[in-house]
């Protein structure tokens, strides 16, 4: 994301001139730049605060921190069907038709549903596309307009972004497939458990503070979805059939926490 206006000078021209020199010496080798670029100290840098460096350069004109970027929405439900270890990598063919969510009105022309659960959850980029119809939840996350074309995607935060992640039946259906690849995994161990699922989501441990909070919530919410249980409501649980010794309850408290893992900043963000 580009932290100055079109009108202003370059912030360090010299790097320019030294990127420009250097792309020509490699005989205009694009992958090579590419390589070199995020590579560097500087692209690789953490989007976090430095108190020091704000007060010096308040808007980032020379980059002392990665501007952080929310994720396309065909790499948000990539990731999201990666880590819930639905994603179906094959390559080429035909376009695919994944479920669309309910009320949404079937574009002219109709929509072939995919009958193959691994054909819908195939990558975002074989998902058909009509220019009077985009797939909701990438139009959500700022598709193009497949009226026209677009030199520069607009990058918005809006409601219906994080109402997508969080109520749509198919978001639902991935935190369940995550809950259930973190059991088989993991077990029925909370605490092997948590470390799995922020590994598969983040990348990383938890630290303590996290770690407390997660098994805070889970106990929490174990005993709400009991009450609720209780009167009559249906749960969420992962997908698949339960271990020996893992409660409905817990189960269902664990795909919650999968679905929050899903929703939030850090695995939406490119921080």
């Amino acid at each position: 994301m580009h932290t100055q206006s079109p009108s202003e000078k370059p912030s360090n021209p010299a790097l320019l001139n030294w990127l420009a020199d250097e792309f020509v010496r490699t005989g205009w080798d694009m992958k090579r730049m590419q390589k070199l670029i995020v590579m560097s100290n500087t692209y690789q840098q953490s989007s976090d605060t430095n108190v020091a460096a704000a007060a010096e350069d308040p808007r980032n004109r020379l980059f002392w921190r990665f501007p952080r970027q929310r994720l396309e929405g065909e790499v948000i439900r990539d990731s999201t069907l990666y880590v819930a270890g639905l994603l179906n990598p094959e390559i080429g063919g035909p376009s695919v038709y994944p479920e669309l969510s309910a009320g949404v009105v079937r574009p002219r022309g109709g929509w072939k549903t995919a009958t193959n659960p691994a054909d819908a959850n195939r990558r975002s980029i074989y998902i058909f596309v009509r220019r009077n119809a985009r797939y909701p939840m990438l139009e959500a996350f700022d598709m193009p307009d497949t009226h026209e074309s677009c030199g520069r995607r607009n990058q918005t935060i809006t409601a219906p972004q994080a109402l997508s992640l969080l109520n749509d039946k198919l978001a639902l259906e991935w935190a369940r497939a995550f809950a259930e690849r973190i059991i088989r995994q993991a077990g029925t161990d909370p605490n092997a458990q948590i470390d799995n699922a922020f590994r598969l989501a983040y990348g990383r441990k938890p630290d303590g503070w996290e770690r407390d909070t997660v098994q805070t919530f889970l106990a929490k919410h174990k005993n709400i979805l009991a009450e609720r249980t209780s009167a009559g409501e249906k749960l969420a649980l992962p997908s698949g059939s339960l271990p020996e010794g893992l409660e409905p309850v817990q189960a269902a408290a664990l795909v919650d926490f999968c679905q929050m893992l899903l929703n939030s900043n850090e695995f939406v963000y490119r921080n």
